[in-house]
C-alpha cells in the first residue's frame, strides 16, 4: 500500500490556505533583481531570473489570498528521495503570506514554504517530520496521530508551522493551533517544477521575518531529508 498522506488542520482563526504556486503569476508581483532593484517585470515560473532574487507582492496580501484561492486553492507538491536507509515522502505547501508577529513586532513576511515528511522502509512509514520555523519537529511513527490510518497535522495559526498535536502560546514563538479550521484532507499533490530549485526568495521581507527561498534551497531539508529528522525536536 502506498505510504498514507497527511491531514493537516488549520486553527480556527487561519486567513490563508496553502495554494497553487502558479498563483504568484496572478497575485500582481513583480521580480526585484539580486541587486534590489525592481525590475518592474512580473513574476512567471518559466523565466525566473538565474542568478536569483526576490518576488514582490502587493502590500494586502488577505485581498490577493480571496481573490486567488478559488482558482488555485488546496494544492500541495509531493516528492520521494531516499535518505539514511529510508524512502523520505515529502509534502510541501506554499501559502501566500505569513501574518504571524512574534519578535519585538517583527516575523510577518511574504511567503511561506513548509512541510511535512514521512520516513519509511518500502511502503510502510517509521518516522515523521514537521516544519516548524527555521527547526522542526520529529516523531517515531507510533507516536503520530492517525485518522483512518493517516497521520494528522495541526498548523499553527499565521505561522503555518506544523504539530503533532494542538499547541496553545507556544514559549518564544507563541504559536496557537487548535485544529479546529478548516479540515485538508484531499489536496490535489502535484510534482515539482525546475521553480523549486530557483536561487531566489518567495517574497521581498527581510529582517525577523525573512521570505523564504526555494524548497531546493533550503539545504537538508531538501537534500538530507534524515539529517533533518534527526536534528528536529522530539517534544512536539
Amino acid at each position: 500500500m502506498p505510504v498514507p498522506t497527511p491531514i493537516f488542520l488549520l486553527d480556527s482563526n487561519e486567513k490563508f490556505e496553502p495554494i497553487a504556486v502558479e498563483s504568484v503569476e496572478h497575485a500582481d508581483a513583480v521580480i526585484i533583481d539580486p541587486n534590489g532593484k525592481d525590475t518592474g517585470l512580473p513574476v512567471s515560473l518559466a523565466a525566473l531570473p538565474p542568478k536569483g532574487g526576490r518576488m514582490n507582492f502587493p502590500p494586502d496580501p488577505e485581498a490577493q489570498e480571496d481573490k486567488l484561492r478559488p482558482q488555485f486553492g488546496r494544492v500541495g507538491y509531493h516528492r520521494t528521495l531516499t535518505g539514511g536507509g529510508l524512502v523520505w515522502n515529502q509534502y510541501w505547501l506554499w501559502y501566500l503570506y505569513n501574518p504571524k508577529v512574534f519578535v519585538a513586532a517583527a516575523g510577518n513576511h511574504e511567503g511561506d514554504w513548509e512541510f511535512v515528511q514521512i520516513g519509511s522502509v518500502a511502503d510502510t512509514p517509521v518516522c515523521m517530520t514537521n516544519s516548524q520555523h527555521k527547526s522542526g519537529s520529529a516523531r517515531m511513527w507510533w507516536d503520530v496521530e492517525l485518522r483512518d490510518g493517516r497521520p494528522v497535522v495541526y498548523v499553527a495559526v499565521g505561522s503555518h508551522a506544523n504539530y503533532f498535536a494542538p499547541v496553545s502560546d507556544i514559549p518564544e514563538i507563541g504559536d496557537d493551533g487548535d485544529g479546529a479550521g478548516e479540515t485538508l484532507d484531499a489536496l490535489d499533490w502535484r510534482e515539482f517544477g525546475a521553480w523549486a530549485r530557483w536561487p531566489g526568495r518567495w517574497g521581498n521581507s527581510s529582517g525577523a521575518g525573512e521570505s523564504p527561498l526555494s524548497p531546493g534551497a533550503q539545504g537538508a531539508r531538501w537534500s538530507a531529508p534524515e539529517k533533518y529528522h534527526s536534528h528536529a525536536d522530539s517534544r512536539r
